[in-house]
């Protein structure tokens, strides 16, 4: 029985190239005849070997192979397939005779897309056909813009890498001289340009501190290259990551809570990394917390070993919405904050990629009215006496 393409197949449909690999001259002969009739071309091979060196030499969109065959059966074909970066991705049809658990689940561990059992139902194969070899081209076209989009995203990577790099230096030149001129003139001249140059020298350490945050991003986000992890003792990434925001935070009528740890914990991380985006998380706090409100920073290691970093702010908190978009890089959340609030909007972002290169994730608590929890959560393979145990 034949169905009409008009049946199955769209009349503007391309052409597809199909082979079929099986021994058996007849069933070659049926398969290549049931499949034209969906107006693909079809070549077909006598073994395994033949298969293989036909696949590897054009360009097709489907292959139907036998298990049992001479020479190189089905299982090798497959294998052979899967190994060769032209066929890796191809759609393969498994056609056996066999019928048993065993054969299928071995070659779908081997790579096939799907199977057919003998004696074959030729209108429902045709269909399944179809199915199969759409499925292949949207496989293959996700993967190709995925990996577009890993091009793209190493490209932006490198891209603030370099840029950052050129802000950097002459930054650091223009804040050590506005800062020099600033000191020299004080005094000695007309409060208005007094004035004037402490807006300059604050606008360029502004400036200075947004190019840090696009590089630390960067580095956040560039993977394993880029990142040096090595044991360190969290009581002290905490201390280390209060540094200099303890004025800021007396300054703004923020109290400051550090709960100490239960126990000491060591871990392995980028050290570097991982205190700037617990740095980040407690200046988002101090920043977004009312006058003579709290910030506390505690961590805690979990029963299954993983450890947590837990930033908790008073401030005015955040609907679900604008979470989602704070999370984004460069966007800031518009809220009635008692003191505006400035910057690039990268803290929460700075902080979620950190976690992300560590293999952790960010999971932030808030609701409008009722401030905001951010917790760091890290897992148990970064806990060194987690790690001892499970090698010990």
């Amino acid at each position: 029985m034949t169905l009409e393409i008009s049946e199955i197949l769209p009349l503007d449909s391309p052409r597809r190239r199909v082979v079929v690999v099986d021994d058996d001259p007849i069933l070659r002969e049926l398969m290549s005849g049931q499949l034209s009739t969906l107006g693909w071309d079809v070549s077909t091979e006598v073994n395994g070997q033949a298969g293989a060196d036909c696949l590897t030499r054009i360009d097709a969109d489907l292959a139907v192979i036998d298990i049992s065959m001479p020479e190189l059966d089905g299982f090798g074909l497959l294998q052979l397939l899967r190994q060769n970066p032209r066929t890796a991705d191809l759609p393969v049809i498994v056609c056996t005779s066999h019928n048993d658990a065993e054969a299928i689940e071995r070659a779908y561990r081997l790579g096939a897309s799907s199977f057919v059992s003998k004696p074959i139902n030729w209108p429902q194969f045709l269909h399944h056909a179809q199915f199969v070899m759409r499925n292949g081209e949207t496989e293959r076209a996700l993967r190709a813009a995925k990996i577009e989009a890993q091009s793209a995203s190493r490209t932006k990577s490198a891209m603030f890498q370099v840029l950052t790099h050129e802000l950097k230096t002459p930054l650091t030149a223009l804040i050590g001289l506005t800062s020099l001129i600033d000191r020299q003139l004080r005094g000695q001249c007309d409060p208005q340009v007094t004035q004037q140059m402490e807006h300059v020298v604050d606008a360029s350490q502004r400036l200075n501190g947004i190019v840090s945050d696009i590089m630390l991003l960067a580095k956040a986000v560039a993977g394993n290259q880029q990142q040096n992890f090595e044991a360190a003792r969290l009581d002290e990434i905490l201390d280390d990551s209060l540094s200099g925001l303890k004025a800021k935070a007396a300054r703004l009528r923020v109290r400051l809570l550090v709960q100490p740890l239960k126990q000491p914990v060591d871990l392995l991380c980028d050290v570097r990394l991982l205190r700037q985006a617990v740095t980040k998380l407690v200046d988002n706090a101090i920043r977004f917390s009312p006058e003579g409100g709290a910030v506390d920073l505690w961590g805690h290691v979990s029963a299954n070993g993983s450890i947590t970093i837990s930033v908790k702010d008073q401030g005015p908190g955040l609907s679900p919405q604008k979470l989602k978009e704070c999370l984004q890089p460069f966007t800031q959340e518009n809220m009635s904050y008692s003191r505006p609030a400035d910057g690039m909007g990268l803290g929460l972002p700075i902080a979620k990629a950190i976690c992300e290169a560590h293999g952790g994730e960010l999971l932030i608590q808030t609701a409008m009215g009722h401030g905001l929890l951010a917790n760091i959560e890290l897992p148990a393979s970064l806990h060194l006496r987690q790690v001892e145990r499970l090698h010990g």
